[in-house]
């Protein structure tokens, strides 16, 4: 009986953690506006929306970017003072309460604008081929060179069609 009591405690235990992570994913999903990775490692930045109580956008600071350090156990880390000013970081061009305008301190050819969407979901936009696209996520191909200058032979930027629903991957030679 004793036995019985300690499983039942561990099993309940067990469940209920399992629950809470799987809860605290989903409302993470909702922030979640899109991802870079890169072919270097199993490391993840996550540009979440960061808004205040009423559902507005944060105005000094719109996006928030973190690390995933899956390499070191999944641990979250924000961006250095390197990687915001030199290569992850996002530089505002417009910013507001309701929609922010940006490109990537690292790539200012391409602009990408915050705002929401028909259903009122704040997601990222770009444009590529005179058509506005919504941003998933971007993968880096580092083909070596160094920490300051490293060969970067692709980039692909994996977008939808906000109309049809369309898959479509962009791919950008620097």
């Amino acid at each position: 009986m004793k036995y019985k009591i300690t499983y039942l405690v561990i099993l309940f235990f067990l469940l209920t953690s399992f629950i809470a992570n799987k809860i605290e994913q989903e409302v993470a999903k909702e922030f979640h506006l899109f991802k870079i990775e890169r072919s270097k490692d199993n490391n993840q930045i996550f540009y979440d929306l960061n808004v205040v109580e009423n559902g507005l956008l944060k105005p000094e600071n719109p996006i928030n970017p973190y690390w995933i350090r899956k390499t070191e156990g999944g641990v979250i880390k924000p961006l250095t003072w390197i990687q915001n000013n030199y290569a992850y970081g996002l530089e505002y061009i417009y910013k507001s309460e309701t929609y922010a305008k940006f490109h990537f301190v690292s790539y200012k050819k391409r602009d990408f604008v915050l705002k929401k969407n028909k259903e009122g979901i704040f997601k990222v936009y770009t444009n590529l081929n005179n058509k506005e696209v919504e941003v998933n996520r971007i993968f880096i191909q580092i083909d070596g060179g160094t920490f300051w200058f490293p060969k970067i032979s692709k980039v692909e930027l994996h977008t939808n069609d906000p109309l049809t629903k369309k898959n479509i991957v962009e791919i950008i030679k620097p």
